[in-house]
């Protein structure tokens, strides 16, 4: 009876190892300066389900395109399981994590935007002996809200109308069309950027039908406050075409919709091309509204010496990167990314040179050698990473600032079918990225047995991107299939590593 018992154990014990064998080999290692070129395999919880391997993860998602991905252990600091670590990807809004720490490295978390309103005269008697001019420092989170309480805190200065001109500064900051031209023109994602940024740098188009036309309304609002926009105007259109339609004037903006598109009733946030101009004709719209008689705006080229009378603060530059990883705000990126730039001592006239800085400033400060950044936000397609760079700027974060992983945006664990993985006590803080035909994911993975990983998952199909209309259109067919099958093959990963055993490694 024993040797029975000994024999069956026995063989338990072979099926076992030929199990493991089988389901846990993983691609070959490659090394960083902080740990060996090879690292140990992987071991899974006893008793655990295997999830497939990544070969077999693609093929059953049916995932088409190029997968790059690399995950490392922060306690033995060694790579765990990588594919293609050292291959050139596109990361998308990944990318705003290292414009995060750019930021935080140069200008510093306390950091704060300011506007302000300034005046070349006294006031007597209400009236300004001079010019009042509106300043701004590119805060990419200004919004009609705190405008008002800046045009309040003016008139409490006694200020009712000005003798000179009302002027805009605009050359302190680079002016920026749109971040991408290779994105459709209508889309908020894709705003204009100043010195002057409002909302976003974008305005509320509504619309009600009565009878046989329609009663449309353009506004600026924010939560508490809805004043009008004059700077654009919207045609309803006939006839067939795209949606929208947009042609840029001196000093409007015009855009077309399809009539066939509005149905009953609606409204739908659009992008102003011309934001300083746009963020000055709202103050002046909520002056007049507080009796504060304004000539219209003109562009200033240069700040003159003049009297503060009011000031604008942006919160703490650390909040602001917080909500930008939360929303993936990509001009909050791009403004942060510039202010960087310039308080480095630079003067970038487009995104691409400030992301030249931002390139050289990624490669000295946390070993990216191989990553060339194209804006700061990600919305270019042309902006190269690979995963052992971000690997290796994931292990660096904590010489520029210890709670950046804080500041990351948690994610729950799902299955490798989207499901949630309600059974899993993994935590996950991470940022994602997405284009058409492009994904992204990098942060970090407190396993379940809590043990923690830095990771970076990068997948892509040019082919089918290229082939796309980008331009035209906001999701072209074929790309939300697709990205649920990367995203699918993304949390299968995840769920394979959540449940990896550190103390057998």
């Amino acid at each position: 009876m024993r040797k029975t018992l000994s024999l069956i154990s026995l063989i338990k014990q072979i099926i076992f190892a030929i199990c493991v064998t089988h389901f846990v080999t993983f691609a070959p290692s490659t090394g960083f300066a902080t740990g060996p070129e090879t690292s140990p395999r992987p071991m899974w919880r006893p008793g655990s389900v295997l999830p497939d391997g990544i070969e077999t993860l693609i093929a059953d998602r049916k995932f088409k395109g190029e997968f790059s991905f690399s995950l490392f252990d922060l306690t033995t600091r060694t790579v765990i399981e990588d594919r293609n670590p050292t291959f050139p990807m596109t990361p998308a809004s990944v990318t705003k994590t290292i414009t995060a720490l750019y930021a935080l490295d140069t200008l510093g978390p306390d950091h704060r935007f300011e506007t302000r309103v300034l005046a070349t005269g006294p006031i007597n008697n209400g009236a300004l002996q001079g010019d009042l001019i509106l300043v701004g420092s590119g805060d990419p989170t200004l919004d009609s809200d705190r405008l008002y309480d800046l045009v309040q805190r003016v008139k409490q200065t006694g200020l009712r109308k000005i003798d000179g001109m009302f002027y805009y500064v605009t050359d302190n900051f680079p002016q920026v069309y749109q971040i991408d031209q290779g994105q459709p023109v209508f889309v908020g994602y894709n705003p204009a950027i100043g010195a002057l940024n409002l909302n976003f740098n974008r305005f509320y188009f509504e619309w009600v039908r009565t009878g046989a036309g329609y009663n449309t309304t353009l506004d600026a609002r924010g939560a508490r406050v809805k004043p009008k926009v004059t700077l654009a105007q919207v045609e309803i259109s006939e006839g067939t075409g795209p949606i929208f339609g947009y042609t840029h004037g001196t000093d409007t903006e015009r855009w077309k919709v399809l009539r066939t598109a509005l149905g009953q009733k609606g409204g739908r946030w659009l992008p102003v091309r011309n934001p300083n101009r746009y963020t000055a004709e709202v103050f002046r719209e909520i002056a007049q509204g507080a009796g504060i008689a304004l000539a219209p705006p003109t562009a200033a080229q240069t700040v003159r010496t003049g009297t503060t009378l009011a000031t604008d603060q942006s919160p703490a530059l650390g909040d602001i990167i917080k909500d930008m990883l939360f929303y993936s705000t990509n001009l909050t990126a791009e403004v942060i990314g510039l202010a960087a730039s310039r308080r480095a001592g630079h003067d970038p006239a487009t995104l691409n040179a400030s992301a030249q800085h931002m390139t050289t400033w990624a490669r000295t400060r946390l070993g990216m050698a191989q990553t060339t950044f194209y804006d700061h936000s990600g919305l270019s397609d042309q902006t190269r990473m690979t995963a052992q760079d971000m690997i290796a700027a994931l292990t660096s974060v904590n010489d520029i600032d210890q709670g950046f992983e804080m500041r990351l945006k948690s994610i729950r664990p799902r299955t490798a079918t989207g499901n949630l993985d309600t059974a899993s006590t993994a935590k996950i803080m991470a940022k994602t990225g997405t284009l058409n035909f492009v994904s992204a994911l990098a942060g970090y993975l407190t396993a379940q047995d809590g043990r923690k990983y830095a990771f970076a998952l990068f997948s892509r199909d040019m082919t089918a991107r290229q082939n796309a209309d980008n331009e035209n259109s906001e999701r072209p067919k074929g790309s939300m299939a697709w990205l649920t099958r990367s995203r699918n093959v993304q949390s299968g990963l995840m769920y394979r590593w959540a449940r990896l055993d550190g103390a057998a490694n």
